[in-house]
């Protein structure tokens, strides 16, 4: 490409639309690169209307069991791609499709299913089709660079695959600082807690998809421990969002005696006014490559509690910015900061500190990590 030409980077995806962590990602990425100039063509098999401009691009996908719809999107999209001497970098987001950069929003599925997985797994085609998928790329020319949210992510990948360390690079997610913030979460405090019965009562939002990875058993182990325990963490209820069976924790729960401290939302697609209607923010997660959830948790002032298997950990300064667990399975220690927390200017003081630590993770670093990596490679 010669200087000073106009780039023109083709974004695949499965989806393309704004519904999940890595989606988003993706979404915010296409729009800060039309914005910076850069030609963008969309290639998925279900995309939501972008609202900035870009050429969007249908990939036919056959519906069925998932192995299949991965396996058929994976070759029509490099017959698609084969005739489209235009494109200068393909940039695959979550799995590595083609040739060019992969983001893996998602973290290494390898490694996932070392820290998730269990024999019953393996009978599962999809994951022998990703897996397949992720050794004949991440080789050494397998592709022309990896983009991981998180040194975490990073070193999962190379543990169990030969890619040059120096063609994987960490470009961690932003969040949008407008929308997630002290003052506009808390306008809608009053009309959520009344919503979901919260009362004047301590609440500690869970969200997630997937309530066993992101750890829901400890949080709901940590609320019997805290029911236990004098003061006002007493009092403590358990708001949780995010699609799952609730069933096994409600049955859990009744065994603790805390059924009257679960409120499971479901799914809530905005879930800024959820921040803004809660005091602490817990995600006892057993392996998330950067959770979202919790950097957004940050933006609106609300003390975080995670684990050392989550990406987000490496910008917080553990007892400062946020509070970190160095076991997953840790419900009384997760119960013990919950206790902390209970004393509101303790919570006052941890949640300042985290939104001053999220604002230096913006959607535009990410884009300009994300632009030099291209440059690197094209």
């Amino acid at each position: 490409m010669s200087e000073g030409a106009r780039m023109r980077i083709g974004l695949a995806s499965i989806r393309f639309d704004r519904k999940g962590g890595s989606e988003r990602r993706a979404w915010n990425l296409a729009g800060g690169l039309v914005e910076a100039g850069v030609e963008v063509s969309i290639f998925a098999a279900a995309i939501e209307e972008p609202d900035f401009r870009a050429e969007v691009n249908i990939v036919p996908m056959v519906s069925g069991p998932s192995f299949l719809k991965v396996a058929n999107f994976k070759n029509n999209l490099l017959r698609v791609l084969s005739g489209r001497r235009d494109i200068d970098l393909v940039h695959n987001q979550i799995r590595p499709f083609t040739d060019g950069v992969v983001t893996v929003g998602g973290g290494c599925h390898a490694e996932y299913m070392d820290r998730m997985g269990n024999p019953l797994d393996f009978l599962n085609p999809l994951h022998s089709v990703v897996l397949k998928m992720e050794k004949e790329r991440y080789r050494p020319g397998g592709c022309r660079a990896v983009i991981t949210n998180s040194e975490f992510s990073k070193q999962g990948l190379l543990k169990h695959y030969p890619i040059p360390p120096e063609n994987v690079f960490v470009a961690y997610n932003g969040v949008d600082l407008e929308k997630f913030n002290p003052v506009s979460a808390r306008l809608k405090r009053a009309e959520i807690r009344q919503k979901y019965g919260l009362g004047d009562d301590l609440i500690a939002l869970f969200v997630g998809a997937g309530y066993r990875r992101k750890g829901l058993q400890t949080a709901v182990n940590a609320i019997g421990y805290a029911k236990d325990m004098e003061g006002n963490v007493s009092k403590i209820k358990l708001l949780i969002a995010g699609k799952d069976d609730p069933k096994p924790f409600l049955r859990q729960a009744g065994r603790l005696g805390i059924s009257d401290r679960l409120i499971f939302a479901g799914h809530v697609p905005e879930p800024e006014a959820l921040y803004g209607a809660a005091d602490i923010f817990v995600l006892p997660t057993k392996y998330d490559p950067f959770s979202n959830s919790c950097l957004e948790a940050m933006a609106t002032g609300l003390p975080v509690i995670t684990t050392v298997q989550n990406g987000v950990a490496e910008i917080i300064e553990d007892g400062s910015s946020g509070f970190v667990l160095k076991n997953p399975d840790d419900a009384a220690g997760l119960a013990a900061i919950l206790q902390y927390l209970s004393c509101e200017k303790a919570r006052y003081e941890a949640g300042k500190r985290a939104r001053l630590k999220s604002e230096n993770f913006t959607w535009t670093k990410t884009l300009q990590k994300t632009l030099e990596v291209y440059r690197k490679v094209i």
